[in-house]
């Protein structure tokens, strides 16, 4: 594969909005899982916009290498997550230790990305009642996303071999689509491999990956843009039947593994799609101050708001929900701002 010129970088106007619709999803859902029983979903939509954005930002880079890929996946990643597993261990501890009989072995699957199989031999229920799970049971979600991350630059090797890229990989992501689907027809599969098997759910990311190739591709041709209108009927239309998806979709539904998952996930990444080909004239609708602020702390309110509301029904305090948020969003500035701010500190002493 030959060295291609580095493309300018062209900002993605909406993506603040559609990241603070899926942390809203999931947060509502962990904390009223019985009114907002399909805010799961969100999940789905953070699945597709990562994908998306590792395969535009990679094409538009002509393949960044693959062990300076490696390097910034793993910085962005793990440095906030072992901070919020340490901290929030010591909490359990201090309070009721018998709840981290199981400790080790859990904190071991997150850090080596294999906790959504962990939770599947443990016959784990992610739609069971918050004090029956563990601190940590969110964290399926990172052990498939750093199984893509590591996937993703030998994937795009391969598939750039091919004269028509996205041809080959169109086809990757279709078969993968069927997974889901196919397994829940499947007798002896089990609700939690539906839910946390990687092969029923990587193809939301290889999906988002997909369009993100192409939208870059498209942007580098100057292919003609998207009309605005267009791409604001699809975000608004979204956000709408997100909404309904999200107080309707509960995760005893078989219909959700048949289609539903799947079907969400394509229409998010039409919607993705759309906004990388047009202009800013929706994404500032989309990119206003508030959405803004949850988008750049997304990472971190995922990864604190689980333990936060684990802790708090220890304490009995499952019901002070104001007092839950401010916490949560405590956590999650100071843990973002302590990663930035070691960061430039790394970047000045290495200059």
């Amino acid at each position: 594969m030959g060295k291609r010129k580095v493309q300018k970088s062209r900002q993605i106007y909406g993506l603040d909005g559609l990241r603070t619709l899926a942390v809203f999803g999931v947060l509502l859902f962990h904390m009223f899982p019985r009114t907002v029983k399909g805010g799961y979903f969100g999940v789905i939509l953070f699945f597709v916009i990562s994908g998306f954005l590792t395969a535009y930002n990679d094409v538009r880079k002509g393949g960044e290498p693959v062990f300076s890929y490696y390097r910034k996946r793993i910085v962005r990643i793990y440095p906030s997550l072992i901070i919020m597993l340490f901290i929030t261990i010591e909490v359990i501890a201090l309070i009721d230790k018998f709840k981290l009989l199981n400790v080790q072995e859990e904190v071991t699957s997150v850090l080596l990305a294999y906790n959504n199989y962990w939770q599947i031999s443990k016959s784990a229920d992610y739609f069971a009642n918050l004090s029956s799970n563990s601190a940590f049971t969110h964290l399926w979600y990172t052990s498939i996303l750093i199984q893509f991350e590591f996937m993703w630059p030998l994937l795009f090797r391969l598939f750039a071999r091919f004269e028509n890229s996205l041809i080959p990989f169109g086809v990757l992501v279709l078969v993968s689509s069927f997974v889901m689907p196919i397994g829940s027809f499947m007798e002896g599969v089990s609700q939690s491999q539906l839910y946390y098997g990687t092969a029923s759910r990587i193809h939301a990311l290889l999906l988002g990956a997909w369009l993100g190739w192409q939208s870059a591709l498209a942007n580098r041709t100057r292919t003609k843009r998207i009309k605005p209108v267009l791409s604001m009927l699809a975000a608004v239309l979204f956000v709408a039947g997100s909404v309904l998806v999200y107080m309707r979709a509960g995760g005893e539904n078989l219909a959700v593994y048949q289609y539903g998952i799947v079907l969400y996930a394509i229409v998010s990444g039409i919607v993705v799609w759309l906004l990388s080909r047009s202009d800013r004239k929706i994404g500032t609708i989309l990119d206003n101050p508030v959405c803004h602020f949850f988008s750049t702390y997304s990472y971190e309110i995922y990864l604190w708001q689980y333990p936060v509301l684990f802790v708090a029904g220890m304490l009995g305090m499952e019901k002070h929900y104001i007092l839950q948020i401010c916490v949560l969003l405590i956590l999650s500035v100071w843990l973002h701002e302590l990663m930035s701010y070691i960061t430039r500190l790394t970047a000045r002493l290495k200059a």
